[in-house]
């Protein structure tokens, strides 16, 4: 049985937010999951995610380098294809310097950029999306008072919050880098929850609720299980579709 489902917006949600969570742990230099399509009980595998982090220069400073990569397996590319890659600049800190989204699937080919720089206490961002022709598909400076993240940044900063005390509804805004826009990215915490991996090992998870406000309403786009040790690893994500979610679970 084929299930075909919205790959465009698959896209853009995991590999933005699986990429967001998996940074989570950064004592580990490489992170491996794999995807699944479920519906119900039905779990279909379509591909496998991969993160790698390591020391940098940027500008002539020390810096950390991740890089994150989605692709669809054999039997998935017959009916899309994915190739993707995320790579960001961050101070030791965690701070953004730069980043780099390249979306590869099917017929499209573009790349979205974002230029970070701070005076004094006010921090501004350029935005910049264009094909991979070179041709500008729109750009933006956006600026503010309060430190702009981008998607791997602002999980460096989520892994920085205890989790000791915190109940259900605890919540954390952040704004973020979305294309040429600085949106909301909004993390709730739901509870605990026990999951088993791909690896075999069963482990005692945190549950995050990951959510955005669209047309003013909010909305979850995904939910993570994560460790509920200090390194945050996150075990389970459910990406949220139409029907059914995509699934990334860890798998080493």
């Amino acid at each position: 049985r084929i299930i075909v489902f919205p790959m465009k917006r698959v896209n853009r949600v995991c590999l933005s937010l699986l990429a967001l969570l998996t940074v989570l742990q950064l004592s580990s230099a490489n992170l491996d999951y794999n995807l699944y399509i479920s519906v119900g009980i039905l779990s279909v595998p379509v591909g496998e995610s991969s993160l790698t982090e390591t020391s940098s220069l940027y500008n002539g400073n020390e810096c950390v380098r991740t890089q994150m990569t989605l692709s669809t397996g054999r039997y998935a590319d017959m009916f899309f294809s994915l190739r993707d890659t995320m790579i960001s600049y961050n101070t030791i800190d965690g701070e953004s310097l730069f980043y780099q989204k390249s979306t590869n699937e099917n017929n499209r080919h573009d790349v979205e950029t974002a230029h970070f720089s701070k005076d004094l206490n006010r921090y501004s961002v350029y935005l910049q999306a264009r094909s991979y022709n070179g041709t500008i598909l729109g750009s933006a400076t956006e600026s503010s008072q309060k430190r702009i993240f981008d998607m791997l940044s602002m999980l460096k900063y989520t892994r920085s919050l205890s989790s000791k005390g915190i109940v259900p509804g605890y919540t954390v805004t952040l704004p973020m880098v979305n294309g040429t826009m600085v949106v909301e990215q909004f993390i709730v915490y739901e509870g605990k929850k026990r999951i088993k991996a791909d690896d075999g090992n069963v482990y005692d998870c945190l549950i995050l609720s990951i959510r955005d406000k669209k047309y003013g309403e909010e909305r979850e786009t995904l939910k993570a299980y994560v460790t509920s040790d200090d390194s945050h690893l996150p075990i389970q994500l459910n990406i949220k579709l139409g029907v059914g979610y995509i699934k990334a679970l860890y798998r080493e």
